[in-house]
């Protein structure tokens, strides 16, 4: 689905870094107990998947050809 979409190999390596980062972070920071600091990781780091496959779409459709 993501060739589809214009998006690279590279572009799936940084996918899973942005996510890895987001929910790592999100974990220690967050307040609770392991299971809501995992939970608030896993779901910090989806959300923040999505948004970086939504952003770099739209950035290989439309940016300029000199990029």
């Amino acid at each position: 689905m993501l060739d589809r979409l214009s998006f690279g190999r590279r572009d799936r390596r940084n996918l899973l870094v942005v996510m890895a980062v987001v929910a790592v972070v999100m974990a220690v920071a967050s307040e609770g107990t392991l299971g809501v600091r995992l939970t608030v990781g896993l779901i910090t780091g989806l959300i923040s998947g999505v948004v970086f496959v939504i952003s770099t779409v739209l950035i290989n459709r439309y940016k300029p050809d000199h990029w």
